[in-house]
């Protein structure tokens, strides 16, 4: 491998551990070790002369890779993942530090291939696609120089530089053919693909809406940046927009895990909440009064099933209902399908709350599933921590103030912590003791568990916490990273109270920070990798009738501003002259370099074409062919011609 070509495989391999870096799968400290051998590989290269360096560097790489490979053998999925993952950017850094002059960097291109196709399942959208951005730039010229190198062709610094300049084009082409591909036939990029719906690890690798909540999960969690949610009031007013949007309901404990609802355990279906009902418009209401106001909502994360709602929402209605089949759940919340040809984007609602609460008259059976724990799923200690809670209040306490006070003493005297930080529980017994912290589900179930103990029933629900505000957008905007769960308990009128045991605080001040240039510019970078993922049928027709429609604006433009056309076609043909010009003497640099190399010679520093020609004509050892010396005075010539002949034209005017 000639040392030319070195910096552009150190360049891929260091986007290699950046697709890595992006699943958030391995963590920092894992792959610290493997960023330092790339980026020392220049020095470290330079020991493969030593005998004992070589062998010290393989026996440490067949150590490593033995440790991965068993770890992988004898644990569950997400670890066979992250080892899997670590394996491939060892080999990648291994066979950067190792390839030589005689070897072929061809499995170098194929890992770095590989590794940027496999994390794609992974990494978040966004990230992901601009490392490859980098990495399909950095590809091309490295490939070019490989080709040259192997023809035996010596890539000097303008070589080098020309080849950069040449890739960019290409790139581009590239980059063009693929995004007319994608306009001809759109792909949903929020369509799980085969690898993930094999793998089945999307719910557990990022916080979001899931089919159950497990407790026994201590893998740190990545809390997305993206919008999921955005929600725009007719008020303009951030304070009219509840903050706990639901999406599902859990009411079995299992121990480890809370599973949803399941209303055949009522005897029917619609028993514990205001039933939906479809009116000839299309739209959805419930017997609640409504209040005036309406909430214009844009869910962008469809791949949950659910359409996020308040509690206390009485009338919802799709802004298009093409292809959409929505389906109410027994806890006032609605799943929804699609055909499979209907357009995979972002769903439009609208949304009004009730002026009072929905009431329901919930049948005894209902109220004891809402009061059911497994006597071998419930720790001692959430029974201490109810008697305790129950003796600090009168007997006469109605639940309301149960559930309450309940809720705020778990607020003032239990830690917030993210799973993988520092004194995060490790367990429900140990959250409910105070010797760690624990996150939103923690606190939830602890408040579940204390408040059927104390005989009110409870479930747990998980949805997102909607409270920043855009003022850019007047609308109040919930991320992945808001991923919520919280407490609804039932009251004796029939109605629902919601609890959220989780300080605010706390959470609020984990999941949003100060918004900065950075964090405003990788919103705007979200945004616009979200209007790519959700191009559709319908938005390519806008497309094209844009298209179409081009050549009329355009010459509306010319029309209203003569002077600024005028300015920007002259700006444009210096442009195109000064381009043309430089094109007209490049061909001749390129010809003469190829001239005198076929020759066995290189043009020197400072030397002119002429004194090369003499140099050529002198030498001897061994005396160059005719024919070659021939094609060289031709392309020194040229040279000449291209380089001189506007001076000498002036000259002569």
């Amino acid at each position: 491998m000639p040392d030319c070509l070195h910096p552009l495989l150190l360049l891929l391999t260091l986007l290699d551990l950046g697709f890595v870096q992006a699943t958030d799968v391995v963590s920092v400290t894992g792959l610290l070790p493997l960023w330092l051998l790339a980026a020392a590989s220049p020095w470290l290269r330079s020991l493969q002369r030593f005998l004992s360096y070589r062998i010290a560097w393989n026996v440490g790489v067949l150590l490593v890779f033995t440790l991965l490979v068993r770890h992988a053998s004898t644990t569950g999925l997400l670890h066979m993942l992250e080892d899997g993952l670590l394996l491939a950017v060892l080999c990648q850094v291994h066979l950067l530090n190792n390839v030589g002059e005689r070897q072929r960097p061809d499995l170098v291109f194929f890992n770095s291939f590989l590794i940027a196709f496999v994390t794609s399942f992974f990494a978040p959208d966004l990230w992901w696609s601009l490392l490859f951005v980098a990495h399909a730039i950095a590809l091309v010229p490295a490939l070019q120089v490989n080709v040259l190198a192997r023809r035996g062709c010596e890539v000097t610094r303008p070589l080098m530089l020309a080849i950069l300049r040449d890739s960019l084009p290409r790139t581009a082409a590239i980059g063009a053919a693929t995004a007319f591909v994608f306009v001809l036939c759109p792909r949903d990029f929020r369509r799980p693909g085969w690898l993930g719906d094999a793998l089945a690890l999307g719910a557990q690798l990022e916080a979001g809406l899931g089919e159950q909540i497990r407790l026994d999960n201590e893998r740190p969690t990545h809390l997305g940046n993206e919008i999921v949610l955005r929600i725009e009031p007719d008020s303009g007013e951030p304070t009219s927009v509840p903050h706990h949007w639901r999406g599902t309901a859990f009411s079995i404990f299992e121990g480890n895990a809370w599973q949803p609802q399941d209303a055949l355990r009522f005897g029917s279906p619609f028993s514990t909440d205001p039933i939906w009902e479809t009116k000839p418009d299309g739209s959805w209401r419930r017997s609640m009064r409504p209040q005036p106001g309406l909430l214009r909502v844009r869910l962008y994360d469809t791949a949950c099933k659910r359409v996020p709602s308040p509690l206390s929402a009485c009338a919802l209605e799709l802004a298009d209902t093409g292809g959409l089949l929505l389906a109410p759940k027994p806890y006032g919340v609605f799943g929804f399908l699609r055909v499979d040809d209907a357009p995979q984007n972002s769903l439009d609602y609208t949304i009004r709350l009730s002026a009072v609460p929905g009431r329901m008259t919930v049948t005894p059976r209902a109220r004891e599933h809402f009061l059911e724990l497994t006597a071998l799923a419930v720790p001692q200690v959430a029974k201490s921590l109810a008697q305790q809670l129950r003796d600090q209040l009168p007997v006469e306490s109605d639940p309301a103030t149960i559930a309450r006070h309940s809720a705020r003493w778990l607020q003032e005297h239990r830690r917030y912590l993210l799973p993988g930080e520092p004194g995060f529980a490790r367990n429900i017994d140990e959250f409910l003791l105070g010797s760690g912290g624990g996150h939103c589900e923690y606190f939830a179930t602890a408040l579940a568990l204390v408040l059927r103990l104390q005989g009110v029933p409870c479930r747990l629900v998980g949805g997102y916490l909607a409270h920043e505000w855009d003022p850019a957008t007047h609308s109040v905007i919930a991320r992945a990273r808001d991923a919520h769960a919280w407490v609804e308990a039932l009251l004796p009128d029939g109605s629902w109270l919601t609890l959220d045991a989780t300080p605010a605080s706390d959470v609020m001040g984990t999941r949003s920070a100060t918004p900065t240039w950075w964090s405003s510019t990788r919103e705007q970078l979200e945004g616009m990798w979200n209007a790519v993922v959700s191009f559709d049928g319908k938005k390519r027709t806008e497309l094209v009738d844009t298209v179409l429609n081009l050549p009329a604006r355009l010459f509306a433009t010319v029309r209203d501003f003569p002077l600024a056309t005028g300015a920007i076609v002259l700006a444009i043909g210096l442009l195109v002259r000064a381009r043309r010009r430089k094109r007209q003497t490049l061909p001749a640099i390129v010809d003469l370099l190829h001239a005198a190399q076929s020759c066995g010679l290189q043009l020197r520093a400072g030397e002119t074409p002429r004194e090369l020609l003499q140099r050529a004509a002198a030498h001897q050892d061994p005396e160059i062919p005719p024919a070659r010396l021939a094609t060289l005075e031709k392309a020194a010539l040229q040279h000449e011609a291209s380089r001189y002949a506007n001076a000498t034209a002036g000259r002569e005017r």
